[in-house]
Parts: C-alpha cells; structure tokens; sequence
C-alpha cells in the first residue's frame, strides 16, 4: 500500500453549526456543500481533499459510519484503493461498509474521479482509505 497523504477529516458533533461556523469563518475554509447534518468545506491540498462535518442526524453510513457516533475519522489517499483493500482483508482487518465510488453514489458526473471505504483499526478507531482517480475499466 502506498499512503500518500492524510486527505480527510470528518467529524460527528452534536455542535453542528458552530464548528461548521470555526471551518468556515475563522479557518477560511471554503463551503463546498451544505445541507441538514452536513458540511463539506474543499482543502487546498487536494481536489479530493476535504473537511466534513456530520450532525447527529446525518444518517448516510455510505458517507460516515453510523459507528461513529461523535469524534473524527481521518482518510489516508492511496494510488490502489482495491489494492489496499485487498491488504487490509489478508491483514484481517474489520471492513465497514464496502468500497463507493462518489460517481456513483451521487449519481454525478462531476464527481468521478474518487472512492473511499471504511474499516476499524485495532485501536478501535474507524479510518479511511481513499483514491483521487478511479482506475480506467478493462
């Protein structure tokens, strides 16, 4: 597996607005995508790379695990995301959900280009794997 950056951070808060107000307002970070629950705020590392921040009523475990019911999750960018899906299961490694393509789960266009999954570490915590590119179909 080849990790090449962190390129996401999502947090679970029952203090929505006010921390989506601290990413927006104090740390200049610029709002992507808005909705009840949910905030997404664009990094400058990466077109993929983002802030995200979930209200207890954000229900989508395809976008955030239900496991995780307050706190951050951290995604590491890989260039093989089945690859290294691959590496966790021979490790053993406690899936959560299965592999999403943002394309798809979205149903837009605009959005191809990246995936990620979710699996729980020995420490417990859930993680993140995510590609920028999805791999051209052969």
């Amino acid at each position: 597996m080849n990790v090449q950056r962190i390129c996401f951070l999502g947090t679970r808060t029952p203090n929505f607005d006010a921390t989506s107000a601290l990413f927006r307002d104090v740390l200049g970070l610029r709002n992507v995508h808005t909705e009840i629950g949910w905030s997404i705020f664009q990094l400058p590392s990466g077109r993929s790379d983002f802030v995200e921040v979930f209200g207890p009523e954000h229900e989508n475990a395809r976008v955030f695990p239900a496991e995780v019911t307050e706190g951050i999750v951290v995604a590491f960018a890989v260039d093989d995301i089945v690859g290294a899906r691959e590496e966790l299961l021979a490790a053993e490694v406690e899936m959560i959900g299965e592999l999403v393509w943002a394309n798809e789960l979205f149903d837009d266009p605009n959005m191809a280009g990246f995936g990620w999954f979710f699996f729980r570490a020995p420490d417990g915590n859930v993680y993140v794997i995510q590609q920028d590119s999805r791999p051209d179909a052969t």
